[in-house]
Protein backbone atom coordinates (compact mmCIF):
# COMPACT_ATOMS: atom_id res chain seq x y z
CA UNK A 1 0.00 0.00 0.00
CA UNK A 2 2.67 2.55 1.05
CA UNK A 3 6.20 2.65 -0.29
CA UNK A 4 9.48 4.13 0.95
CA UNK A 5 9.58 7.89 0.47
CA UNK A 6 5.79 8.38 0.60
CA UNK A 7 4.64 11.45 2.51
CA UNK A 8 2.01 10.42 5.06
CA UNK A 9 -0.19 11.91 7.77
CA UNK A 10 -0.81 10.21 11.07
CA UNK A 11 -4.58 9.97 11.52
CA UNK A 12 -6.11 12.08 14.32
CA UNK A 13 -2.89 14.11 14.74
CA UNK A 14 -1.31 17.04 13.02
CA UNK A 15 1.88 15.07 12.35
CA UNK A 16 3.33 14.54 8.91
CA UNK A 17 6.12 12.15 8.05
CA UNK A 18 7.93 10.15 5.43
CA UNK A 19 7.98 6.35 5.14
CA UNK A 20 11.56 5.16 5.50
CA UNK A 21 10.99 1.40 5.96
CA UNK A 22 8.21 -1.17 5.86
CA UNK A 23 8.15 -4.71 7.18
CA UNK A 24 7.57 -7.69 4.90
CA UNK A 25 3.91 -8.06 5.78
CA UNK A 26 3.09 -4.39 5.10
CA UNK A 27 1.58 -4.03 8.57
CA UNK A 28 4.13 -1.82 10.36
CA UNK A 29 5.97 1.15 8.90
CA UNK A 30 8.95 3.09 10.16
CA UNK A 31 8.21 6.79 9.70
CA UNK A 32 10.45 9.82 9.99
CA UNK A 33 8.37 12.63 11.51
CA UNK A 34 9.06 15.95 9.80
CA UNK A 35 10.58 18.47 10.37
CA UNK A 36 12.24 17.29 13.61
CA UNK A 37 13.33 13.86 12.20
CA UNK A 38 12.02 11.73 15.08
CA UNK A 39 11.57 8.08 14.14
CA UNK A 40 8.35 6.23 14.89
CA UNK A 41 7.04 2.72 14.11
CA UNK A 42 3.32 2.76 13.39
CA UNK A 43 0.69 0.40 11.96
CA UNK A 44 -0.77 0.97 8.49
CA UNK A 45 -4.30 1.61 9.80
CA UNK A 46 -3.05 4.73 11.67
CA UNK A 47 -1.63 6.49 8.58
CA UNK A 48 -2.83 7.81 5.22
CA UNK A 49 -1.16 9.38 2.22
CA UNK A 50 -0.71 13.11 2.62
CA UNK A 51 -1.80 15.70 0.11
CA UNK A 52 0.40 18.36 1.73
CA UNK A 53 3.50 19.67 0.03
CA UNK A 54 6.54 20.23 2.19
CA UNK A 55 8.34 23.54 1.81
CA UNK A 56 11.73 23.18 0.21
CA UNK A 57 14.77 24.90 1.58
CA UNK A 58 16.73 27.17 -0.65
CA UNK A 59 20.36 26.08 -0.93
CA UNK A 60 22.77 28.27 0.98
CA UNK A 61 25.43 29.86 -1.18
CA UNK A 62 28.75 30.37 0.56
CA UNK A 63 31.34 32.52 -1.12
CA UNK A 64 34.90 33.06 -0.01
CA UNK A 65 38.09 34.22 -1.58
CA UNK A 66 41.73 33.74 -0.72
CA UNK A 67 42.96 36.22 -3.25
CA UNK A 68 45.79 38.64 -2.48
CA UNK A 69 43.73 41.32 -4.23
CA UNK A 70 41.45 41.71 -1.20
CA UNK A 71 44.06 41.55 1.57
CA UNK A 72 45.64 44.68 3.00
CA UNK A 73 49.14 43.82 4.20
CA UNK A 74 49.24 46.40 6.99
CA UNK A 75 47.55 46.76 10.36
CA UNK A 76 47.11 49.87 12.50
CA UNK A 77 47.54 49.17 16.21
CA UNK A 78 48.00 52.76 17.45
CA UNK A 79 45.85 53.86 20.41
CA UNK A 80 44.95 50.26 21.33
CA UNK A 81 45.71 48.60 24.62
CA UNK A 82 48.49 46.02 24.51
CA UNK A 83 46.04 43.17 25.05
CA UNK A 84 43.69 44.24 22.25
CA UNK A 85 46.57 45.08 19.92
CA UNK A 86 48.18 41.66 20.36
CA UNK A 87 44.86 39.91 19.82
CA UNK A 88 44.33 41.91 16.60
CA UNK A 89 47.91 41.23 15.53
CA UNK A 90 47.45 37.50 16.05
CA UNK A 91 44.34 37.48 13.83
CA UNK A 92 46.11 39.65 11.26
CA UNK A 93 49.12 37.30 11.06
CA UNK A 94 46.76 34.33 10.60
CA UNK A 95 44.97 36.15 7.78
CA UNK A 96 48.28 37.09 6.18
CA UNK A 97 49.42 33.46 6.24
CA UNK A 98 46.14 32.29 4.69
CA UNK A 99 46.59 34.90 1.92
CA UNK A 100 50.21 33.78 1.40
CA UNK A 101 51.64 37.18 2.27
CA UNK A 102 55.37 37.21 2.95
CA UNK A 103 55.80 40.83 4.12
CA UNK A 104 53.47 42.69 6.49
CA UNK A 105 53.52 46.21 7.98
CA UNK A 106 52.58 46.71 11.61
CA UNK A 107 51.88 50.32 12.59
CA UNK A 108 52.30 50.67 16.35
CA UNK A 109 53.28 54.34 16.70
CA UNK A 110 56.46 56.04 17.89
CA UNK A 111 55.68 57.45 21.29
CA UNK A 112 56.35 55.50 24.46
CA UNK A 113 57.43 52.31 22.74
CA UNK A 114 55.08 50.13 24.81
CA UNK A 115 53.22 48.74 21.81
CA UNK A 116 56.45 48.44 19.82
CA UNK A 117 58.05 46.31 22.54
CA UNK A 118 54.92 44.14 22.86
CA UNK A 119 54.74 43.66 19.07
CA UNK A 120 58.43 42.77 18.90
CA UNK A 121 58.04 40.25 21.74
CA UNK A 122 55.08 38.68 19.94
CA UNK A 123 56.98 38.50 16.64
CA UNK A 124 60.09 37.06 18.31
CA UNK A 125 58.04 34.22 19.85
CA UNK A 126 55.86 33.52 16.80
CA UNK A 127 56.77 30.37 14.85
CA UNK A 128 55.38 31.98 11.66
CA UNK A 129 57.72 34.96 11.59
CA UNK A 130 61.05 34.58 9.81
CA UNK A 131 62.40 38.00 10.83
CA UNK A 132 61.24 41.52 11.66
CA UNK A 133 62.77 44.98 11.64
CA UNK A 134 61.89 48.61 12.10
CA UNK A 135 60.77 50.24 8.87
CA UNK A 136 62.97 52.58 6.87
CA UNK A 137 62.58 56.30 7.44
CA UNK A 138 60.30 56.80 4.43
CA UNK A 139 58.05 53.92 5.57
CA UNK A 140 57.45 55.04 9.14
CA UNK A 141 60.75 54.53 10.96
CA UNK A 142 60.27 53.84 14.71
CA UNK A 143 56.48 53.80 14.38
CA UNK A 144 56.31 50.82 12.00
CA UNK A 145 57.66 47.28 12.11
CA UNK A 146 58.08 45.18 8.99
CA UNK A 147 57.70 41.43 9.54
CA UNK A 148 58.62 38.69 7.07
CA UNK A 149 56.56 35.52 7.33
CA UNK A 150 57.75 31.99 6.65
Amino acid sequence: MFKNGDLIEIIDTNLIGKIIRKNKKDILYTVEILPNHNILVISKDKIRLSSRVLPTREPIAIQYTLSNDTFNNEIMLRHQTVEIALDNLDKFVSDAISHKEKRIRIIHGRHGGILRRAVHTYLKESPYVQKYELADYFEGSYGVTIAYLK
